[in-house]
């Protein structure tokens, strides 16, 4: 597995592109909108990330290790940790700067609100600690869509331990690593339940609240990503064959969907991202299994435009991140200001279809400047460690 999967690239692409179609319907779309239930089900794009993650940080952490194999674990982790707080540190900065003062300049001086931004001392510390999935009044006012990465941070962290479980469990039959994502799916409802009735519900695990986005609901998500990097070892998507991954792919992706669209109860979010991380895991296995095996239908697949362009996102993911709020908060924002003008109304389903590719297309250009900036920065920031 040395080799860069473009697999992986194109589920990352996918998933920002997701993020965008949730995010460009906040100041576009009205409340009678028919297909936004369906199109909110865009901020799963979330989960196809830390799948991702899961996966990628297995191939570095074994990278890492490989050429230090004396290293002692606690040093190796806190390092591993490091490196990844300064790859996500400098842009989280330069975008948070840029929203303080686009926060001055149009939401005190012009009245115009975009993002709000939380300027308390404690919320800039939290999230430029990445420490803010553990305060649930800074997890997600600080930065625009901010609780994505102070979630994964914390995932992050939880890895090298993680990895060590996976590591010495897969000496054994596969079941007891299969075992380990359903384990972390058990302990992560009941720690959300306890922590739901003890607040006397005020923590109740809804949609988008403090216990949603806390990592260990995500946990298992990034533990599937694991899984596979281990299965993978063993050629696991060569051997699966696409006509069981196919249909689990649909099944999957079907309930995920089934499940978003009931009304919030039973502590149904609890479940919902881990059941999108399994239709990711599936997904993953198709598009592995097609790469690996170069079926004559992927050779054509990998010379589409749109493949090329989602792996390319995928590749930019973290640069267009960063930048899409600028798009899809303040562009968005201005457009419906001129679209109501004078008490003027609009078809709000015609307006998000007609400006959606041009949102994508200009998100994508901005993450590939954001990137070769961010790039710049890492090779001075980490080339001794």
């Amino acid at each position: 597995m040395g080799k860069r999967l473009k697999s992986l690239d194109i589920i990352k692409g996918i998933g920002i592109i997701m993020i965008i179609i949730v995010h460009n319907r906040h100041f576009i779309m009205q409340d009678m909108s028919g297909l936004r239930p369906l199109i909110n089900f865009g901020q799963m794009g979330c989960q196809l990330f830390f799948f991702v993650s899961g996966f990628s940080l297995c191939c570095s952490w074994e990278h890492m290790t490989t050429s230090n194999p004396s290293g002692r674990f606690i040093p190796m982790s806190l390092r591993f940790i490091f490196r990844r707080y300064l790859r996500l540190i400098p842009g989280f900065l330069i975008i948070m700067a840029i929203n303080w003062g686009l926060n001055i300049l149009l939401a005190d001086n012009l009245d115009f609100l975009g993002f709000l931004m939380n300027r308390e001392p404690l919320a800039i510390l939290t999230n430029v600690l990445f420490l803010h999935g553990l305060f649930p009044d800074y997890n997600n006012n600080v930065f625009p869509g901010g609780w994505y990465i102070g979630t994964a941070f914390l995932l992050y962290i939880t890895f090298p331990l993680l990895f060590c479980i996976f590591k010495k469990l897969s000496r054994m039959p596969s079941i007891c690593l299969a075992a380990i994502p359903l384990l972390l799916l058990g302990l992560n409802y009941c720690l959300l339940k306890h922590i739901s009735v003890a607040s006397g519900y005020e923590f109740y695990p809804y949609n988008n609240s403090f216990t949603y986005f806390l990592f260990t609901n995500h946990l298992p998500c990034f533990a599937l990503g694991i899984l596979l990097y281990f299965y993978e070892k063993k050629e696991f998507c060569v051997k699966c064959p696409l006509a069981v991954s196919i249909p689990l792919l649909i099944a999957t992706t079907y309930l995920s969907i089934h499940l978003y669209l009931l009304p919030e109860q039973n502590y149904i979010y609890t479940l919902i991202p881990s059941i999108v991380g399994l239709a990711v895991y599936w997904l993953a296995a198709t598009l592995i299994h097609i790469e690996k095996k170069r079926l004559s239908a992927s050779k054509e697949f990998a010379k589409t435009c749109i493949s090329r362009f989602l792996a390319s996102c995928g590749q930019h993911s973290y640069g267009m991140y960063l930048v899409h709020s600028f798009i899809c908060w303040y562009g968005l924002k201005t457009l419906r200001h001129f679209l109501t003008l004078n008490g003027s109304t609009y078809n709000d389903l015609l307006v998000y279809w007609l400006v959606f590719v041009p949102c994508v297309l200009a998100v994508y250009l901005l993450g590939l400047c954001m990137e070769k900036l961010l790039s710049q920065i890492d090779r001075k920031l980490r080339p001794s460690l």
